[in-house]
């Protein structure tokens, strides 16, 4: 029995030991940054590009959507795990 009279404070000691800081505590403040780094600013950009495609290239595209459903090209049997 005298001999776990020693071992118990010294087991204590070392799992506190386990719970103690290198550092301050800093309340959350790296949490509160990241917080913030996500919010959107609710002003608008000085100079805001509208997102608009020419003509040419907008029919380009319809043609090549349309015609991948009238004519679709054949799947090729590529793959990483070969029979």
């Amino acid at each position: 029995m005298n001999q776990f009279r020693f071992a118990i404070p010294l087991l204590v000691a070392v799992a506190l030991a386990g719970c103690a800081t290198d550092g301050p505590a800093t309340s959350g403040a790296s949490v509160r940054a990241a917080m913030a780094s996500q919010v959107i600013s609710p002003q608008p950009p000085a100079q805001r590009q509208p997102a608009v495609a020419d003509g040419v290239a907008a029919v380009a595209v319809y043609k090549n959507f349309v015609e991948s459903y009238t004519s679709p090209r054949p799947q090729v049997e590529d793959s990483a795990f070969r029979k």
